[in-house]
C-alpha cells in the first residue's frame, strides 16, 4: 500500500527531527555506563536538558529504558556531536578516576615561566594549529573552575572521529603544567605542538609521574600539599614521652620510645597529613657486577624493573612503618616521591662509589 502523502510528509518531519544515530547511540551507552545516583547530576551539569524534561524522567525503571527516555529528550532539543562531546566531558570529569593521568611540563628559554594568554586565545589557537596538522577530528572546550578541559576524537583519513574514543587534556591557564589521558604516541606531538603554540612556551616533555587521582597529581605540581616533605635526619625521640617511671616498665619504655622514634621519622620524611593517592612507584635498576676485576670486566651491566602498587601506595608506606612492619625512616625512593614530583625512578650506581646507588 502506497503511503499517502500526509504520512509521506510526516515521515519526512521525523527524519529532519532525529538525531544521528551515531549520536543518539552515544547518548544512550553514556546513560547505561552511568550508575542511577550518578544520572541526575550529571545531566543537570550538562545543562541541555530543561528542568521540566529532567522532572518527566522516570528514575524507577531500568537503565536501558531511561536511556531510551533521555535520547528522546535529546531529540527534542535537536543535539549534536557537539552536545554529545559536552556531556562526555561533564561525566569524564565527574568520573576522572577512572583513567590513568599523565602529566606534561611546558618550559621557556626565558627566565619567566608564566605565560598570559586568555581563554579564548587559547582555544582558537590550539584549535587552528590542531586542525592545520589533522583536519579529521573534533575538539571541544569546556572550563571547570580554573581548568579548560579538552576533548579530542581522533579520526583517520577515510573514517569518521571516533566518539567512542577520545583523549582528554586538562590546562590550568597561565601554568606549564598540562594533564593527559588517553593520548597515544602518534597523538602527543599533534598535542604537543598544539599547546606550545597556543601558549607560546618552546619545549614539552613529559614528567615521570602518573596516577588515577588527578587532584593529587595537581597537588604535586602546583605544591598544594601543606606538610613540608624533608630528607629525613635522625634525632632523639623526645625524652618526655619514653622515660620509664618505674623499673618494672623498662620493656614497655623500650617500646614507647621505638614507638616515638618511627613517628617523628615518619613525621619529617611523609608528614602526619593527608598524602597523594598515588597507585604505583616504578624503579628501573641499572646495576653492574661487583666482584673481581676480571669476572667483572665480561659481565655486561644487567637491568630490572621494580614496581610497587597499592591503591594509594604512600599511604600504605607510611601504615607499614607505623605499624612496625617495614624499617623506619622510609627509604629515599619512597620519601622523594612527593619531593620530585614524580613516581618513575632511574636507579644508578654513582660513579664515585660502586657501592652506592644514586636516584634520578
Amino acid at each position: 500500500m502506497a503511503p499517502t502523502p500526509g504520512t509521506a510528509n510526516r515521515s519526512r518531519r521525523q527524519s529532519v527531527a532525529a538525531m544521528d544515530e551515531c549520536t543518539s547511540e552515544f547518548i544512550k551507552r553514556m546513560i547505561t555506563r552511568m550508575s542511577f545516583a550518578e544520572v541526575m547530576p550529571i545531566l543537570k551539569a550538562w545543562g541541555v536538558l530543561t528542568e521540566r524534561d529532567l522532572q518527566s524522567l522516570n528514575m524507577e525503571t531500568t537503565k536501558e529504558r531511561l536511556a531510551t527516555d533521555v535520547v528522546h529528550l535529546c531529540e527534542t532539543r535537536k543535539c549534536t556531536v557537539a552536545h554529545v562531546a559536552e556531556l562526555d566531558l561533564v561525566y569524564t570529569h565527574a568520573k576522572s578516576k577512572v583513567k590513568v593521568w599523565e602529566v606534561l611540563q611546558m618550559s621557556k628559554q626565558t627566565d619567566s615561566d608564566m605565560n598570559f594568554a586568555d581563554v579564548s586565545n587559547f582555544r582558537a589557537s590550539f584549535k587552528k594549529f590542531v586542525f592545520s596538522i589533522q583536519r579529521n577530528l573534533t575538539i571541544h572546550f569546556r572550563e571547570f573552575g580554573d581548568a579548560l578541559w579538552i576533548r579530542i576524537a581522533w579520526g583517520k583519513e577515510y573514517t569518521k572521529p571516533n566518539q567512542y574514543r577520545p583523549s582528554f587534556i586538562v590546562y590550568h591557564i597561565q601554568t606549564p603544567y598540562v594533564f593527559i589521558t588517553s593520548l597515544t604516541k602518534t597523538q602527543q606531538p599533534v598535542v604537543g605542538q598544539g599547546l606550545l603554540s597556543a601558549t607560546g612556551y618552546d619545549s614539552i616533555e613529559k614528567m615521570d609521574l602518573k596516577s588515577r587521582c588527578l587532584e593529587s597529581l595537581m597537588d604535586i605540581v602546583f605544591k598544594r600539599l601543606s606538610q613540608p616533605f624533608q630528607s629525613y635526619q635522625s634525632r632523639s625521640a623526645p625524652e618526655e614521652s619514653c622515660m620509664p617511671t618505674t623499673v618494672n616498665q623498662r620493656g614497655d619504655s623500650k617500646r614507647m620510645k621505638e614507638k616515638a622514634r618511627v613517628r617523628q621519622a615518619m613525621l619529617e620524611t611523609l608528614g602526619d597529613g593527608p598524602l597523594p593517592a598515588l597507585e604505583c612507584a616504578d624503579y628501573k635498576l641499572a646495576t653492574a657486577f661487583n666482584g673481581e676485576a676480571g669476572i667483572a670486566n665480561e659481565i655486561k651491566p644487567f637491568h630490572c624493573v621494580v614496581k610497587f602498587s597499592s591503591t594509594h601506595i604512600l599511604e600504605s608506606v607510611r601504615s607499614l612503618a607505623q605499624s612496625g612492619l617495614s624499617e623506619a625512616p622510609v627509604s629515599s625512593l619512597f620519601s622523594s616521591i612527593i619531593s620530585k614530583g614524580k613516581n618513575k625512578f632511574n636507579v644508578t650506581e654513582r660513579k664515585e662509589s660502586s657501592s652506592s646507588q644514586g636516584v634520578n
